[in-house]
């Protein structure tokens, strides 16, 4: 459709209806009023544009062309909707109005003037009111019957955004956004299946297309990508929006827009498009692992992933030498590209992965928050455990080719995902060591926040963890779940209603969690709270013991660094205060703040420690007791 379409058939439709009017007035007046003369339309001109202006307007490729085609056996009906269009667009019809319906003060037409335009104009397809509220136009939502009382006294309207649209306004509809074709950023499997999936689109035989992926996997690329091959844009439209819009269905209708719409579903539920008399096409739905849609012909394309090749190829063509080592799909790549372009640094790593939390930020911030870089001299762990730790960072970096030349037994199932548990009491480390873990991966992470996951509305925890698990996947960062027997805890018997339903959550969440590509932490003070059906899920499980004395000097000398006393009296602190690294660094924090520079005294950490074990519920060693 192009603009000089839309343009000449509004014009067209524009000269129409005020050569109408004018005929009419000449009916109604023995001299024209004003505001009929303003018109500058000649009575005379009636008869041969009521069929003229038509023929011209239906040979068009605009949205008003195809209305005039459609409704060429409907003509009183075409004259009412330009009508009610014009009245939005036009003050000198407006004018005419006024003075055709005074002394009312209606300002748009009321349907007995209406009725009284399609008996002068088009006597042989002369509407009544009842058989205008019945009508074709008013049953596909372009025009609307507004107002109360008797059906005679009340106003025909066209919503002004619908009629801008027809007439080939591009201004964006409000709750919606255009989606542009980008075709190279799709996989190459998935290209393959544009002109296929196009086609059944094309026959109008589908309720909907559903296309399913995660954030950032292409879905809308692909959704825009089958409008273009059919020649149509792509609108994606919030789901309440199309519910409650009549005159944007009708625009999708008129204006060959395709409607695609993203629903947020959890487990087991269905979404059912409300049926739309104004609109007769299919709907692309945009969906995540979860949910389902209701229809008699629904057809559904799950997207698939990029291979390492092609995210090689896509880093190379825009010059990284270097990429991160992220399962990311094209559009994630394209985002991740953009966003680095406008962060300042010659370290393109870094600006990288400043791309890739902001990339993640919007939607995981409502469900989890960012975790800070850690270096890894940070962290002070047993050698032993450093070790299992070291592998564990092995098997992440190894997670997309570590069953490759394995046999059919190993490989059934693959995936890239990776699941750990980091088990040990409260402050050994188990949160620091999940932020080494991601600082040394590259990759951002993010600690889910348990209350704004769980929900007192059955149903609504799912979603949310759908909804998580989803984004997380399609930006590739770490998750880490906190204190997580809360939700991945031993299951009861089921003996009530509310054991049930914690049994089946825990159900789902363990099937989610291991079907989840990306890398998953779980951190618990005890192992054995953790349901044994879930253990055998994990790729690894690391027990954080309380340090030994040779680990404590060390975590003392991490935490107090320049600011550390005698290397005696750091002995003596190791060997009597035996606390995990995390009471540690609560007793160095604390002096600190009462001793702003030098070394620490002595006395004031053991001061400082003795307000941590007091914390625990014990008494201070005898041996630092003294020198509080």
């Amino acid at each position: 459709m192009s603009a000089a379409d839309s343009e000449h058939g509004h014009a067209t439709l524009s000269a129409w209806v005020r050569a109408g009017l004018a005929h009419f007035a000449a009916d109604c007046f023995t001299q024209p009023p004003p505001a009929i003369a303003a018109l500058g339309a000649l009575t005379e001109d009636w008869p041969r544009r009521r069929r003229q202006d038509l023929a011209v307007l239906a040979n068009t490729d605009a949205a008003l062309g195809r209305l005039a085609r459609a409704f060429a056996a409907q003509p009183a009906e075409l004259f009412l909707l330009a009508l009610t269009g014009e009245v939005e667009a036009d003050f000198l019809v407006d004018l005419a109005l006024a003075e055709l319906q005074a002394p009312e003060r209606a300002a748009r037409p009321a349907l007995h003037l209406a009725c009284a335009l399609s008996a002068s104009l088009f006597p042989s397809a002369a509407l009544t009111p009842l058989a205008l509220a019945e009508s074709a136009l008013v049953r596909s939502g372009l025009l609307r019957i507004g107002g109360d009382g008797p059906l005679p006294l009340r106003w025909l309207h066209c919503e002004p955004r619908l009629w801008a649209a027809l007439c080939g306004a591009t201004a964006p509809w409000p709750g919606t956004q255009r989606l542009q074709a980008a075709d190279t950023e799709l996989p190459a499997a998935t290209r393959a299946r544009i002109d296929t999936l196009a086609a059944a689109l094309a026959e109008d035989a589908l309720d909907a297309l559903v296309l399913r992926g995660a954030p950032f996997s292409g879905r809308g690329r692909l959704a825009a990508a089958l409008a273009q091959r059919l020649g149509r844009p792509a609108l994606l439209i919030d789901a309440e929006t199309w519910a409650d819009d009549g005159a944007l269905a009708a625009a999708c209708q008129w204006c060959e827009w395709l409607p695609v719409l993203r629903p947020r579903l959890g487990p087991g539920e269905q979404f059912v498009a409300p049926p739309r008399a104004e609109y007769a096409g299919p709907l692309l739905l945009l969906l995540g692992e979860a949910g389902a849609v209701a229809g008699a012909q629904v057809l559904e394309e799950t997207l698939a992933a990029p291979s390492a090749d092609e995210r090689r190829a896509q880093w190379a063509a825009a010059g990284v030498a270097a990429p991160p080592a992220a399962l990311l799909a094209g559009p994630a790549i394209g985002g991740l590209l953009r966003r680095a372009a406008r962060l300042q640094g010659d370290d393109i790593s870094a600006r990288l992965l400043a791309a890739r939390r902001q990339l993640a930020a919007p939607q995981l911030r409502q469900l989890a928050q960012p975790v800070a870089p850690v270096a890894a001299n940070a962290l002070v762990l047993p050698a032993a455990i450093a070790a299992e730790l070291d592998e564990f960072v092995i098997r992440c970096e190894q997670r997309e080719r570590a069953w490759r030349d394995l046999g059919p037994s190993a490989c059934a199932g693959a995936g890239p995902g990776v699941r750990a548990l980091f088990a040990g009491e409260s402050g050994t480390g188990k949160t620091l060591a999940a932020a080494v873990v991601a600082t040394r991966l590259g990759a951002p992470l993010y600690r889910v926040d348990l209350g704004a996951l769980m929900n007192k509305y059955i149903g609504e925890t799912e979603k949310n963890l759908a909804a998580l698990l989803d984004h997380a996947a399609g930006t590739d960062v770490m998750l880490l779940f906190d204190e997580a027997d809360a939700l991945f805890g031993r299951r009861g018997e089921g003996g009530d209603s509310g054991e049930r339903y914690a049994n089946m959550l825990t159900n789902y969440l363990l099937t989610r969690i291991e079907a989840h590509p990306g890398i998953v932490v779980l951190t618990c003070n005890h192992r054995g709270r953790i349901d044994s059906a879930f253990t055998r899920r994990l790729d690894a499980i690391v027990d954080f013991p309380l340090p030994g004395p040779a680990e404590r000097l060390a975590l003392w000398q991490a935490h107090l660094g320049a600011r550390a006393p005698a290397e005696a009296e750091l002995r003596h602190l190791a060997t009597y205060a035996d606390l995990a690294g995390g009471h540690i660094r609560n007793a160095v924090i604390a002096a600190a703040a009462q001793c702003p520079q030098g070394p620490l005294p002595l006395a004031l950490l053991a001061r400082m420690l003795g307000r941590e074990y007091r914390k625990l519920g014990r008494a201070l060693p005898p041996a630092l007791l003294a020198l509080s």
